[in-house]
């Protein structure tokens, strides 16, 4: 699939801050003066439950092209065609025959949402197109194609530790309910088998569809089965405070766990003391020792406030500068130029930490941790 060219050169940027390690001599550097004005698109949940992530994503793009004109592409405007994927893949296809066939982009960044993603690749990955997601996680992008990367880890990697944390608290009997979108039942089909391989029980396993408030129905049945865990499974952090809320309210006494969806404040602010105890596997906090990435992310609060993931901000950022540097490096658009300079990444330093890409464009170096919700009227969350 993806072809690797050694490289033998390392570089560095941004101040000291953030560092490039390269293994590469053999990449073509093109002699072409860059264009005076560079467009880019962007696709990303702007309207919807997720919308939260589409902002935060839009703030952090704005942002992160002051630090590149300071200090890579000064003498280059690059524009940002933001459209909206709507956490679904309809919407994202819709957005990114636009941005490709109309605004003629060479690189997209996005989606947020896993089903943006995997819908937008094909259109994509035909045009060679490079495509360069910060938040989805679905284990089929990792072979979406050969012009998709992204930073953020497989979901894969998520089911597994979530499912581990589930063994070691003792829980033999699960419940489990999904939103029907590719991101939740990626989520489900990997903790289940995660779960099934070491002797679980699988109780019961309810669905719902994205915009629904009410979850009532497949709770009571959930309830019925008496699972010692319930798995919390859905696209955004609305619908997890909601199915948390109305699991409270009718007396289902099951530890309760979830995915990453529970790192959004709209699930704390709506499920209350509901969700005290409950864990969920999440990006690692920014390290603290990491000055670069507080740095960064304390002038990104000044501006735009508390972001909903501070995860989201840091890889999003980190892949805007990865991307300049490649756009610098290769000097002009050149996808498959660009393509294999994120390849050959032997390291990269930056707000998400010390990461470079596989054969495949999935990070290596990056990994999820467990964390509990012990008071989350005071948004008091630990990690395990």
């Amino acid at each position: 699939m993806k072809k690797i060219t050694l490289l033998l050169f390392s570089l560095l940027f941004i101040g000291g801050c953030s560092t490039i390690s390269h293994k590469n001599k053999e990449i073509q550097q093109f002699s072409k003066s860059l264009p005076e004005k560079i467009t880019i698109g962007y696709i990303g949940p702007l309207t919807g439950d997720a919308t939260v992530y589409g902002e935060n994503e839009r703030d952090v793009i704005k942002f992160a092209l002051e630090e590149i004109k300071k200090t890579k592409l000064p003498n280059t405007d690059i524009e940002v065609i933001y459209e909206d994927g709507g956490c679904n893949g309809k919407d994202a296809v819709s957005a990114a025959q636009k941005l490709v066939n109309v605004d003629q982009t060479k690189i997209i960044l996005g989606g947020a949402c896993s089903g943006e993603t995997l819908a937008i690749a094909p259109i994509t990955e035909e045009k060679n197109i490079l495509l360069f997601s910060a938040f989805s996680s679905s284990p089929d992008i990792r072979f979406a194609g050969d012009y998709v990367f992204r930073n953020s880890p497989s979901d894969f990697e998520m089911a597994r530790d979530i499912a581990q944390a589930i063994i070691k608290d003792g829980r033999r009997k699960i419940a489990i309910i999904t939103e029907t979108t590719d991101f939740a039942k990626g989520i489900e089909n990997n903790l289940l088998n995660e779960l099934e391989t070491n002797g679980i029980q699988i109780v019961a396993k309810e669905y719902y569809n994205s915009n629904d408030n009410d979850f009532r129905t497949q709770l009571t049945k959930i309830k019925a089965a008496n699972p010692d865990a319930l798995f919390i499974n859905p696209q955004s952090g609305k619908p997890a405070g909601l199915i948390a809320k109305q699991a409270f309210e009718l007396e289902i006494k099951s530890s309760l766990y979830g995915g990453n969806s529970f790192s959004d404040p709209q699930a704390l602010n709506t499920a209350g003391v509901s969700v005290n105890g409950l864990k969920y596997i999440d990006a690692p906090g920014l390290s603290k020792d990491n000055i670069y990435a507080q740095t960064i992310l304390s002038q990104y609060i000044k501006l735009y406030g508390k972001p909903a993931s501070e995860w989201l901000i840091a890889t999003r950022y980190d892949s805007m500068l990865l991307i300049a540097d490649a756009i610098k490096y290769c000097n002009e658009i050149n996808t498959d130029c660009i393509r294999d300079y994120l390849y050959n990444l032997d390291t990269y330093t930056g707000m998400a930490g010390t990461y470079s890409f596989d054969k495949y464009g999935d990070p290596v170096g990056l990994k999820y941790v467990v964390k509990e919700i012990t008071d989350a009227e005071n948004g008091i969350i630990k990690e395990l």
